[in-house]
Formats: structure tokens, sequence, C-alpha cells
């Protein structure tokens, strides 16, 4: 990935976190998916009464680029505050999914307000991840969709 994609996903990514909705938590993330056209999603972390009704910011950015009829995805990038934050592993997890559609690798960017990032891949965060067999063919249906 270019420094010029890095800087578009991570821009998304710190206008989505300005709309947490964060009532509980009192900590604002903002999340960014870039799919395979270069299409950028974001996504915001949302609190729940019932803490299952919450969402993660980067389940967001995913379920966003989903209802726009996109399900391949080049990388992520997560902002906070202060400080470098990776996807939690039900996030990895869910991003891995999506990992499926086209088995190309995921690059996940964890950045601060300022800009300074850092990167890994999906396969450096999560290299045990659960990858379908019974789903694996159905998945790659929606490569390139």
């Amino acid at each position: 990935m270019s420094k010029e994609e890095i800087r578009k996903l991570i821009e998304e990514a710190k206008k989505a976190e300005k709309a947490a909705f964060i009532f509980k938590s009192n900590h604002n993330f903002g999340a960014a998916v870039m799919t395979t056209e270069g299409e950028i999603y974001g996504g915001c972390n949302v609190d729940g009464v019932i803490s299952s009704q919450g969402m993660c910011a980067e389940m967001m950015a995913i379920n966003h680029a989903v209802a726009h009829g996109k399900y391949n995805f080049r990388a992520m990038a997560v902002v906070d505050e202060e400080d470098f934050i990776w996807p939690c592993g039900a996030c990895l997890q869910y991003l891995a999914q999506f990992y499926q559609t086209t088995g190309e690798e995921i690059v996940v960017v964890a950045a601060k307000e300022d800009g300074e990032y850092r990167t890994k891949t999906l396969s450096e965060l999560l290299p045990e991840k659960y990858l379908s067999s019974s789903f694996g063919e159905r998945l790659k249906q929606f490569k390139n969709k």
C-alpha cells in the first residue's frame, strides 16, 4: 500500500470516529476499510445499553462496505486518540471471513490522531485465524462482486 492510500484510510477512520455513539464506554474509535478497488468505508463504535447490542468500529466499517455491495478488502485502519490500538480478536476474525473471498492478505493499520501509524497484516495479528472449510467455496463466490 502506498503512503497516500494509508493517509486516506486514516482520514476516513478519523471522520468516522467523530460520530461514535459512546454514552457508556466514553472511548471513541474510528475505523475504515479499503476495498480491492480502492473505495473506503468508515465506521465508528456504538455502545449498547445491553452490552451485546454494541458494535466495534471495525465491524461497523466492514458492514458499511457490505451494505454497499463490497466484500473484498485490501486494508483496514483503526484510529485512537493517543495510542496504537489493533482490532480485537473478534474483529480480526470477522475480517478473516472476508479475507476468504479473495485469499489475499489484508493490511491492518493502527493509527494515532496525529497521523502516526504502524502496519501489520491480518495473518500477523491473527496467525491461527479460523478459515471455514464448510463455506470456503461459497465465500469465494463474493470475489470481485
